[in-house]
This record gives structure tokens, sequence and C-alpha cells, in this order.
């Protein structure tokens, strides 16, 4: 009898690619660096003009005879990239509590990151390796992969390319 020890399988790496209206999720191999897409999202909220998300009405004061009105701190555009934020953050979430992967890997464009970082929870915070400031949504295949790979070793986070 021979014993012979398999060496276990690690959990793939998690990269959210993502804009304020286009996520998408990749498992990136840990060996290798080869990446699959396994979920996208999209939120037409965040593309649409202000007047159709609607609009608060300012805030008013009155001082005798005076008034004035204030603007809204948060547009709606804002507010439709926190509302998508908070929604990918909590998928991620339960991806994290499930152990569904190993390390998680955040592209996203720069104000959009901030929204994301915010609100995520203390599991997946755990996972995150890096985040990085660059919206690569609109390359696919080899040409995300490279990105990708030249994004983390720009961050400091480098991670093996793919086999080509």
């Amino acid at each position: 009898m021979t014993i012979r020890f398999i060496r276990p399988v690690q959990p793939p790496e998690a990269v959210l690619v993502a804009n304020a209206s286009r996520a998408r999720l990749f498992d990136r191999d840990a060996e290798n660096g080869a990446m699959r897409e396994t979920a996208s999202f999209v939120h037409p909220q965040s593309r649409m003009k202000g007047r159709e998300l609607g609009r608060d009405r300012p805030g008013q004061a009155f001082k005798g005879q005076a008034y004035t009105a204030y603007e809204p701190t948060v547009g709606p555009h804002q507010k439709e990239a926190a509302a998508f934020a908070r929604e990918l953050a909590q998928r991620l979430g339960v991806l994290a509590l499930t152990r569904r992967y190993s390390r998680l890997v955040l592209l996203a464009s720069n104000p959009f990151l901030g929204d994301l970082n915010k609100e995520l929870d203390g599991v997946t915070r755990k996972l995150l390796q890096a985040s990085v400031a660059v919206d690569l949504t609109t390359f696919d295949g080899a040409e995300l992969e490279h990105r990708v790979a030249e994004a983390l070793q720009e961050a400091g986070a480098a991670m093996p390319m793919a086999a080509d």
C-alpha cells in the first residue's frame, strides 16, 4: 500500500470588475491566473438622466421675510451608485460567508470604488487582497486578464497571469 499526498484544492480567487452601472464577477485560478466569468450585474438606473430618476426638492429655510433653498448634498446619480454598491457588497458578503473564494480583488472606477469599499462587511473585508481604482468593464478575454494582472502589479498585489 502506498500513500500519496494530494495537494488540497484551493478555492479560486474572486475578481470583481465594476463601475457604477455594470459589474462582472470572475473566478481566478490561484495557480495560473485564468479568469472565468461567473456573474454579471447591470444597474441601468445609473445611466439614466437625473430628471428620469426623480429629483429631491431643495430644502427650505424661512427666517422672517427671508427664504433660502438648499440643494441636496447627494444627487440622484450618487444615490443610485450607492444602492448598486450596497447590492454588490451584499452579494460578495454571501460568497464570503460560504467560503466560496479564498481572496477577493476589487477593480472599480474611481468614485464607485469608494462606495463599494464603504459597504463591505467585516468578513468580506478580511478576504480583500487589493482594491484598485480602474474601470475594466469594457474588456474581455486575454485583454482583460492582461489588464487585471497589470493593474494588480502596479498596486503591488501581483497575482499570476494565465498561461498563454
